[in-house]
């Protein structure tokens, strides 16, 4: 039996109806396993150590919800998994490592909270039946969750299961001495290295880099399998919902991702200032999707001060999977600016849409897109701009691109789930 653990999708689904790349993965993986028989479980109260299946019928409702195909219900949300309302443990020992009484006063508030609930919410759950040499698949940001992987270990001991743990990236590491969540996630991958009998990643650059932090943390290596995500967002199909005012078919760019350092909307943003000063954007707009990160300040003072812009560069940031679909279908071609990433779903998306994307040449983001994108230096700010301005005044070559595009062979979830399925069901020595 194949067992995938949903929790971070509960815990996000309660929250939100709109995801980002980690969630977009996990819902499709899941959703998806269960047509090849996997079953979807749980974890919950104190560091994570119950565990409760979760009915397909869930599983499939909260992929609806995320896809936009139905709207949240939170009653029948919680109908449907009662222990859903349940948090997990709180732990604030590195987020207050050197403000004792800060700790003392959320330590105190969380378990309150954690006990309170608990006694009002829980309800019996079924069990999952753990066989030795059952595979449990861990997809989500499990991370976040206090002794997740000290709860797996003692699964692990005894009942003989293979936890296999899919790692989306390591960008948190080289910021390790940064408190909270950089020194959460390393404490997690140190001890998932040591847990985990088998690890997945979706590009040979993630693969690269999860081995040499194994070598480097614990001295030996585990196999690290490479797998391609699907293309296909699950609002595809779903009748087109209204362009947000001021945008018209073939008359914008489309920017996806959080807007954040890391994915590099400020440079791209300039090099798209200097196009709209010189009178070179073709009158098009540039539109960037996505949650706007509040420490992002030089995106936030730069905006503030481009008077040119006005008009010009539209940030919406949140947009459903329904929105996001008619962003994609109506947009001119699409630009993913991003200095580092585990995959670049955006861009492999576009191509998915038969939208050209012009995208950043960094890490693994050329694996996502292949040859069916363009690439630049993302600190190039003369490169994008001129890549941009060439795309923008010579449709000929844009419609070579899309063209091209047509060409490509699209992966469905459908396809990478039955092949993490089947890669998962494998001895780990065939790994």
């Amino acid at each position: 039996m194949i067992y995938i653990d949903v929790t971070d999708l509960i815990l996000w689904v309660r929250r939100k109806s709109t995801v980002t790349g980690i969630q977009r993965v996990h819902i499709n993986y899941a959703v998806n396993a269960l047509d090849h028989g996997a079953q979807c479980l749980m974890f919950y109260g104190r560091e994570c150590r119950d565990v409760a299946l979760v009915s397909n019928e869930f599983v499939r409702f909260m992929g609806d919800v995320l896809s936009s195909r139905v709207k949240m219900d939170k009653r029948k949300f919680f109908e449907m998994c009662p222990n859903a309302r349940l948090f997990p443990w709180p732990d604030y020992s590195q987020k207050y490592a050197h403000r004792p009484v800060k700790y003392w006063l959320h330590t105190v508030g969380g378990h309150l909270r954690f006990h309170t609930q608990r006694w009002l919410f829980e309800r019996p759950a079924q069990s999952p039946d753990f066989k030795p040499g059952d595979a449990l698949l861990s997809i989500g940001r499990d991370w976040t969750m206090e002794g997740y992987v000290a709860n797996i270990q003692r699964l692990k001991d005894r009942y003989g299961i293979r936890p296999q743990l899919f790692l989306h990236d390591m960008i948190p590491i080289p910021g390790e001495k940064q408190a909270g969540t950089a020194k959460r996630f390393l404490t997690f991958v140190t001890d998932a290295f040591k847990t985990f009998d088998r690890f997945f990643t979706s590009s040979d650059y993630n693969r690269g880099e999860i081995i040499k932090y194994m070598h480097e943390f614990v001295g030996y290596e585990k196999p690290v399998v490479k797998l391609g995500f699907g293309q296909n967002i699950n609002a595809m199909g779903l009748a087109p919902t209204a362009l947000p005012d001021g945008l018209e078919p073939g008359r914008y760019l489309l920017c996806v991702g959080r807007v954040a350092a890391s994915k590099n909307q400020i440079r791209l943003m300039k090099a798209w200032h200097k196009l709209v000063q010189a009178g070179a954007d073709g009158g098009v707009k540039l539109v960037l999707l996505g949650e706007l990160s509040g420490s992002y300040r030089e995106f936030h003072d730069y905006l503030k001060d481009a008077k040119a812009l006005d008009g010009k560069l539209i940030l919406l940031e949140k947009a459903s999977d329904q929105l996001l679909n008619t962003l994609y279908q109506n947009c001119l071609f699409t630009v993913f600016p991003s200095t580092i990433e585990g995959y670049g779903l955006p861009a492999a998306e576009s191509v998915a849409y038969g939208k050209f994307c012009l995208a950043s040449n960094a890490t693994s983001i050329p694996e996502a897109a292949g040859i069916y994108a363009d690439y630049f230096d993302p600190y190039d700010e003369a490169e994008m701009q001129a890549k941009l301005s060439h795309y923008l005044s010579d449709r000929a070559a844009l419609q070579a691109r899309e063209a091209l595009i047509k060409t490509a062979n699209i992966r469905t979830w459908a396809e990478a789930s039955s092949e993490l399925i089947e890669r998962a069901s494998l001895p780990v020595g065939a790994s």
